[in-house]
């Protein structure tokens, strides 16, 4: 049997690239999100049936609120996304509910377990709830599954990217920072935050300054650092992609982590490939994020 296709570029023999065409950024609390579930964001997200997000996770109503702001933002509110892909990497997805649920199974049998905890709290429901309010048509699922997925996230949505030449990507990142801990009863020990981040991935447009994802292979000099003097961090994670976003602008940089020992992946921000400054490893520049907590929904301020 051969293979069909460009399989992840040739394994990565020619660079994998991609444009960030819109992104959002958003950090709730756990009082906000009765709320944000009924009515998550903008466009779409007014227009949603309120019984729409009633039983998902928590990490899947702020990914699906980044996604709309990022709409907002950016002014997609006009374009079809029924052909595109939704990549997300949720952290832990369930893990409190998983309590309540292992509990209620050992007490009462299959009978003690909603219904709605399969679909909703598995890995891929993130993505699926995101494909639904879009009307997406194209691939979806959940990747990751711990506080390391955004790497994950990353690589699977440029490979989707090129390899199945899709008009874009959302790929959303989710998870509370310090990681939720539940007690018996499912609620939460910890005073935690749900942090999510969206962008959309497009293919890549000569000339652009944006924000772009560039995927390629390492040479041994290049993971030792000795090519730039600069070493690289293993993964990128969920704050350092969602500071490095809501940052950009701000100054030209260029974010450079290594996967597997074989794979870098690059995160740059303002300006074009020869005029990007040295790699910053793994440390973004303080941005601005959408606040549902204290200071009330639909807030913004500095972090």
């Amino acid at each position: 049997m051969k293979p069909t296709g460009n399989s992840t570029a040739q394994s990565l023999g020619s660079p994998l690239r991609s444009d960030v065409a819109a992104f959002g950024s958003v950090q709730v609390t756990l009082d906000k999100f009765p709320a944000l579930r009924q009515r998550p964001g903008p466009g779409v997200g007014q227009s949603l049936p309120n019984n729409f997000l009633k039983h998902v996770d928590e990490q899947t109503v702020a990914a699906l609120a980044a996604v709309l702001q990022a709409i907002e933002q950016f002014g997609l509110a006009e374009t079809r996304f029924s052909d595109w892909g939704v990549v997300a990497a949720p952290a832990f997805l369930g893990r409190a509910t998983l309590v309540v649920a292992l509990q209620r199974h050992g007490d009462e049998g299959a009978w003690g377990v909603s219904p709605h905890f399969i679909p909703h709290r598995s890995q891929h429901a993130v993505a699926g709830t995101i494909s639904q309010a879009l009307k997406i048509h194209g691939p979806n699922f959940g990747t990751g599954g711990g506080p390391q997925g955004a790497a994950e996230a990353l690589l699977a949505g440029a490979v989707l990217l090129e390899g199945n030449q899709l008009p874009g990507i959302w790929i959303a990142l989710a998870g509370w920072e310090p990681e939720q801990i539940p007690d018996l009863e499912g609620k939460p020990i910890t005073d935690s935050v749900c942090r999510a981040v969206a962008f959309a991935l497009v293919p890549p447009k000569q000339g652009s300054q944006g924000i772009r994802l560039h995927i390629t292979t390492a040479n041994r000099e290049e993971l030792n650092g000795s090519a730039n003097g600069s070493g690289h961090d293993s993964r990128p994670t969920l704050e350092v992609v969602q500071e490095a976003l809501s940052g950009a602008g701000k100054s030209p940089r260029k974010l450079v982590w290594s996967l597997n020992r074989s794979t870098i992946i690059e995160l740059k921000l303002g300006l074009p490939d020869e005029q990007v400054e040295e790699p910053a490893m793994g440390h973004g520049p303080v941005g601005r994020v959408r606040e549902f907590g204290q200071a009330g929904a639909g807030t913004e301020k500095k972090r």
